[in-house]
């Protein structure tokens, strides 16, 4: 344990949205009742039009850890991050969505970590995924992303390489950090890819920074250029819920043309991050960006059960060609090789989670509708405030 780091810090918990008055009591509840109890909850509202406010308040004037901001003018996402970021007083500070919670140890968990590795420059946790369907408040056990089986230390430089790895790029958007890092990466952030984006930045592209659609590519990453290692703590679990409005059921909506345009906005942004500050791993990037993309065609198109309109050739042309614009010859050969193994990989990986879902279902849901996750067996979210 550090003698110089403050045995016990405060830490913030950031949320910002628009609109959470259904479900921002489950963020509070479960923040509230940490076992870790020097916290604060920074909330940024971006000028809401329901009753979020009302909510917020009434828990404010029971506890004054919660801290309530409202923006006069609807600003967006990437404004009230930062302002999110700057209200932080907290030696430490984490990202929390307004639909998602936290498991009742997270923080404690959290600051145990840093103080048995000061140096680190963060704690990634292990992402719970729950579905919610409808407005009923039932929940149905999705995953979890779990990396190891005990607190593990990785060389920066590792994550860097990986990042366009789905699992790590996305858990790594929650990872507990500390507050002047933070403040420093939504700076960084804003000035280079909302305020001042280069002029060669695509139209598109520019879009995707102005929603803040590239932010949870960056800001991890963009910490860790300032350290050495992080962790990985699979005693801290985020609960992300799912609703099912956000879900894709419909596979026309998986397209050949949509599938390489969405990947092709993704390249641009990871493009944005590793040409310019990493471009030692841009090209095994890109080969694997391309892969991952080519394998998602053929298992969308084999879902579909091989219908001829998900397989558009003429409409996917051009997304098909940007895609693979900045591709060489070889590394696009490569991709398509390495795009047969990954389909096997996918299709077997599908398989082994049918077969968990059927077998090891009620195993796996026990541990986790578990008042530790504030949740009961009857698949509800449950405090113990009355």
């Amino acid at each position: 344990m550090s003698q110089g780091m403050n045995k016990n810090p405060l830490v913030s918990i950031c949320t910002t949205f628009f609109n959470a008055e259904r479900y921002i009591h489950r963020l509070l509840d479960s923040c509230l009742n940490q076992t870790y109890k020097n916290v604060e909850i920074v909330i940024v509202d971006d000028a809401s039009t329901d009753k979020s406010e009302r909510v917020i308040r009434e828990y404010a004037v029971r506890d004054s850890r919660v801290k309530y901001f409202s923006n006069d003018k609807k600003v967006g996402v990437s404004e009230s991050f930062l302002k999110m970021a700057q209200l932080a007083k907290g030696d430490f500070a984490m990202v929390l969505g307004a639909d998602d919670w936290l498991a009742k140890d997270y923080i404690e968990n959290g600051v145990c970590t840093f103080l048995k590795h000061p140096d680190i420059a963060g704690v990634v946790p292990d992402l719970t995924t729950l579905f919610e369907r409808g407005d009923n408040g039932v929940f149905t056990f999705g995953g979890r992303v779990h990396f190891s089986s005990k607190i593990k230390v990785y060389p920066a430089k590792w994550f860097l390489k990986y990042i366009y790895r789905p699992e790590h790029l996305y858990i790594s958007g929650y990872a507990f950090v500390r507050s002047k890092d933070l403040v420093s990466a939504m700076n960084y952030y804003i000035k280079n890819y909302y305020h001042n984006p280069s002029q060669s930045v695509p139209e598109e592209l520019r879009g995707f920074f102005k929603r803040a659609l590239g932010i949870d590519s960056m800001l991890f990453p963009e910490i860790l250029t300032r350290y050495k290692s992080f962790a990985f703590d699979p005693s801290l679990n985020y609960i992300k819920v799912e609703h099912s409005k956000n879900q894709r059921f419909d596979l026309e909506q998986e397209a050949l043309a949509k599938i390489f345009q969405d990947a092709h906005y993704y390249l641009l942004i990871y493009k944005y991050i590793y040409k310019y500050k990493w471009s030692q791993f841009y090209r095994q990037m890109k080969i694997y960006k391309g892969a991952e993309t080519l394998s998602s065609a053929f298992v969308e198109f084999f879902r579909s059960g091989f219908r001829q309109p998900l397989l558009n050739f003429r409409e996917g042309k051009e997304p098909i060609r940007n895609f693979f614009g900045e591709f060489s010859f070889d590394e696009t050969l490569i991709a398509a090789v390495y795009s047969a193994p990954m389909v096997v990989w996918r299709c077997l990986s599908f398989t082994v989670r049918n077969f968990v879902k059927k077998y090891g279902q009620k195993a796996r849901e026990s541990s986790v509708f578990t008042q530790e996750n504030f949740l009961d067996s009857e698949r509800h979210f449950r405090t113990s405030r009355p």
